[in-house]
């Protein structure tokens, strides 16, 4: 019934030539065993090549998804620093407390810092993951180096805080002055940081579960011993 129905497919007079070769190209795949596995080969090799392209698509989208989001991230950090550096430079000139002094020396060294490795990362060229794999890879390695800063921060407010701890131990009014300065300063850039970082984190994982996780929970790959299997499903 179905060859009879593609018989008269084949013959239809309203079909494109295109329509009508493609109907003549299942008939005579039907009409043959040989053909048929032919047919389920080219179907297979055809899914593959969409699931391929949807898979770069899905890679390219993200990318830049992903370089948007660190971009602004950058930005921030670069505002930040920026803020701090003229502050800093303003404070040291008008104020006559050493202690203050030292506190505003210390924030433009930070703010000096943190503009080095702001704008590299933003006047770098962005480039596209050449896999899914590589595409996984950097985003587990920007997450986790988020989250690392964080800790990482922790231990700034800590250090910050027993810097003013020690500066009461000391009998020299200026060593005094300067290790307080030192520690309220310290501890600023540490929070200011750390609110950064943690948003920076939040933001990339929650990134990460919306525009790629389901996209790998539809894909599957299995081992048998000797073949290796790629699936996607479309559902």
């Amino acid at each position: 019934m179905l060859i009879k129905s593609l018989s008269n497919n084949l013959s239809s007079s309203n079909k494109s030539k295109g329509s009508r070769l493609r109907t003549f190209f299942v008939y005579v795949c039907l009409n043959n065993k040989q053909n048929m596995k032919f047919l389920i080969i080219i179907i297979a090799f055809l899914s593959l090549k969409n699931s391929i392209a949807q898979s770069d698509s899905i890679i390219k989208q993200f990318d830049n998804r992903k370089n948007n989001l660190n971009k602004k991230g950058m930005i921030a950090l670069s505002s930040w620093a920026g803020a701090n550096i003229v502050s800093s430079g303003i404070g040291y000139a008008l104020t006559t407390s050493n202690e203050e002094k030292e506190f505003h020396l210390m924030n433009g060294s930070w703010g000096i810092i943190n503009l080095g490795i702001a704008l590299p990362s933003l006047l770098a060229k962005k480039k596209t993951s050449a896999s899914m794999y590589d595409l996984q890879k950097s985003q587990t390695k920007i997450e986790k180096l988020f989250l690392a800063n964080t800790i990482l921060d922790v231990a700034y407010i800590s250090g910050g805080f027993y810097l003013k701890e020690y500066s009461k131990s000391q009998t020299d009014i200026k060593k005094q002055e300067r290790f307080n300065g030192f520690g309220n300063s310290i501890i600023l850039q540490g929070t200011g940081l750390m609110v950064f970082d943690m948003v920076m984190t939040i933001l990339n994982n929650r990134h990460r579960k919306k525009h790629l996780d389901p996209f790998l929970k539809k894909a599957s790959i299995s081992f048998t011993g000797n073949n290796l299997r790629l699936g996607y499903s479309f559902n």
